[in-house]
């Protein structure tokens, strides 16, 4: 019978399981550290769901409690924005009024100012095409080989924002060059000098850009034709319906709404258009009228809630019984190419809130906070975001290399004994 000897004993004991469970611990918690600390760093959405102390999240726009007389205008989040007299040109609260930017389907009201003269028959029947069905965004949803009255086709266009309708009326007025042609000889006659269309959608295009304060002019002009006031003035309309021409299927007519939501909704809202896309944001031009007294407000790439900043710009303005003006956007018959040379005279911004000047491309106070906090928010080219996951990293690496050691330490001990 074979007998222990007692340095086996020894060594055992100097070695108990015990320990060598708590090292296997040890090692396990190490690794998912590690894990942990490898899906934070690896994984951006991680990283920036919460966020860290001092960041700055981004501003949501809110109504102001206060929009009477002798109160601050409101602040809408975005590139750049007015409010003011639409029959004087006189502006109010305004921020970065002459920057471009894309204007989205605000752009509509340009396509239908350049093409109604062309299109001077509202009863002109339209067939539409594969290519008025295949246009990307917001469709009213015409049926190729169907026909549409220009009547209708503008009522899509201005009422539901509807591409497809804006395509076939710039193939009505003979093709999409000749469309923007116009479109750009209209903003020319109107004094819009800082703004070039590209298409008749207002779909995101390098090329295509508007200011401020060249809606201004836009809405003057187009308050003053009162057969596209009466179409920016209907809140429901009846589309009708078709034949799809492959299946021979018949379709029923349906009811279509204002999207700008001004008309019928605020009080003397005459309308004009709203517009949207990733790209160029939030877009809008309201206009109202109470006692003979006629408000418009502008925005582009507004980043939240433009829709109720416009309204707000427009409550506030009528509000205020002596309004100071910061300076006058020629519109009417001051409205030309030499006129609008004035247009960028100097003025605070926004009515005396802490921003740009009117009228210039200067970064507003909230854009170079920005760049101050992303500039402290790295260490050693490491951000704020990425600090901790790459600590636990550290930290987990260091504890299982500790381990590892201890372990080995002991492995030896127990070989050499």
């Amino acid at each position: 019978m074979r007998s222990h000897h007692p340095a086996s004993l020894t060594r055992a004991a100097a070695f108990p399981r015990s320990l060598r469970s708590g090292l296997r611990l040890i090692v396990s918690a190490v690794l998912t550290l590690l894990l942990i600390g490898a899906q934070l760093v690896l994984s951006p959405g991680a990283s920036h769901g919460v966020g860290q102390p001092g960041e700055k999240q981004e501003k949501v726009y809110e109504s102001p409690a206060d929009l009477g007389d002798g109160a601050k205008p409101p602040q809408p989040v975005g590139t750049s924005w007015l409010v003011g007299d639409l029959d004087t040109g006189e502006v109010q609260a305004a921020h970065d009024i002459d920057k471009k930017h894309a204007p989205a389907s605000t752009i509509k009201l340009l396509t239908a100012l350049a093409l109604v003269d062309v299109l001077d028959d509202p009863k002109q029947k339209v067939e539409a095409e594969f290519e008025d069905m295949e246009i990307d965004g917001t469709k009213v949803g015409l049926m190729q080989k169907n026909e549409y009255t220009v009547d209708l086709l503008f009522h899509a266009m201005l009422m539901s924002s509807a591409n497809d309708a804006a395509n076939a009326l710039g193939r009505a007025a003979g093709g999409q060059e000749k469309a923007v042609a116009l479109m750009n000889a209209k903003a020319e006659e109107l004094g819009m000098t800082n703004t070039h269309a590209a298409n008749t959608s207002g779909l995101d295009d390098a090329n295509q850009h508007m200011t401020a304060s060249d809606m201004m002019k836009l809405a003057w002009a187009v308050c003053e034709n009162d057969y596209l006031m009466d179409v920016i003035s209907t809140e429901t309309y009846k589309f009708p319906g078709g034949k799809n021409p492959d299946t021979e299927e018949e379709f029923k007519g349906y009811e279509i709404q204002n999207h700008t939501k001004i008309v019928g909704q605020v009080d003397g809202g005459l309308g004009l258009k709203n517009g949207f896309t990733r790209q160029a944001k939030g877009a809008y031009i309201a206009v109202a009228e109470r006692d003979g007294h006629r408000v418009v407000s502008t925005m582009l790439g507004i980043d939240n809630n433009s829709r109720q900043a416009a309204v707000d710009l427009l409550e506030w303005d009528f509000a205020q019984k002596d309004p100071k003006s910061l300076q006058t956007v020629p519109v009417g018959e001051s409205m030309t190419p030499s006129a609008d040379a004035t247009a960028s005279e100097s003025g605070s911004d926004a009515g005396g809130a802490d921003a740009a000047s009117v009228g210039t491309e200067i970064d507003s106070g909230d854009g170079a906070e920005a760049t101050e906090s992303k500039a402290s928010a790295k260490i050693l080219g490491v951000s704020n975001e990425t600090l901790l996951p790459v600590g636990m990293l550290v930290v987990a690496a260091a504890l299982l290399i500790t381990a590892l050691i201890i372990l080995l330490s002991l492995r030896r001990g127990k070989t050499f004994r």
